[in-house]
């Protein structure tokens, strides 16, 4: 026989129903804060590899542990490495002081992210101490030209940029593929200052980066891009890129 607790009162289906809406929430906050936070690529700067509407998950550990909602790190786990896909806030501060003397160079950069930052995603290409040099298109790191090769050439139509090229570059421990249509640009040499990273999009031509507004320091990185978990498209007769779900980012 069941004997009830003395001055226990059930809860009301409600109560328990708003009870478990917000351990819900604090799960989703608390995940988002320190172990993933998911991202949509809203441009093309970082074509093949990632796609105007992939939908992708950003690990927010794998650097180390932040203050929530702070750019403060609690715990250091690992530096960014030549490479990877990395998640980050527009450095602002760093940006205005580039462009400061040199407005030609106002051109590659979203007035909008001057105002208000805005999260990027780039591909790290400089680490602190590192040089970086481009010679007619060829990207150097500490003089040594990153290794490549072609792996497409397509017509465009275009007489400015009559070719689109795509090769496979290699960077640490990544092989990626990068495209341009330009091949003769120069940049450089510059040195990445201490507790900075030097960024690049894979789409060369495309990418508003450390080329046009500078480095980003390590506090402004949000996280490691890990795989794409949705990918949708504006082109006609396709809405779902099926084949992208579970790619990861490399």
């Amino acid at each position: 026989m069941a004997v009830a607790k003395l001055g226990y009162k059930p809860k009301s289906p409600t109560r328990e129903y708003v009870e478990s809406i917000g351990v819900a929430v604090l799960v989703a906050l608390l995940l988002r804060a320190f172990v993933v936070e998911p991202f949509k690529i809203p441009t093309g700067s970082m074509i093949p590899t990632l796609l105007i509407g992939d939908h992708i998950f950003v690990s927010k550990f794998t650097y180390g542990l932040r203050v929530p909602f702070t750019e403060i790190f609690m715990v250091e786990f690992a530096k960014p490495a030549r490479g990877e896909v990395v998640v980050f806030t527009f450095p602002v501060k760093e940006a205005r002081a580039h462009v400061k003397n040199t407005p030609r160079e106002q051109a590659c950069i979203d007035e909008g992210s001057l105002r208000e930052p805005k999260d990027f995603i780039k591909r790290i290409i400089g680490l602190p101490g590192d040089v970086i040099e481009i010679r007619e298109g060829q990207l150097y790191l500490n003089q040594n030209p990153l290794p490549r090769t072609l792996e497409s050439r397509t017509p465009t139509g275009s007489f400015m940029a009559p070719v689109l090229t795509q090769e496979r570059e290699t960077s640490g421990e990544y092989t990626y593929t990068i495209q341009y249509r330009r091949p003769h640009e120069d940049f450089g040499p510059v040195k990445v200052n201490e507790g900075h990273f030097f960024v690049m999009g894979d789409h060369r031509d495309d990418s508003s980066d450390s080329r046009c507004w500078g480095q980003v320091p390590m506090e402004n990185i949000k996280g490691r891009a890990l795989f794409i978990w949705l990918s949708l498209s504006d082109q006609e007769g396709e809405f779902i890129r099926w084949s992208r779900f579970g790619s990861t980012i490399h």
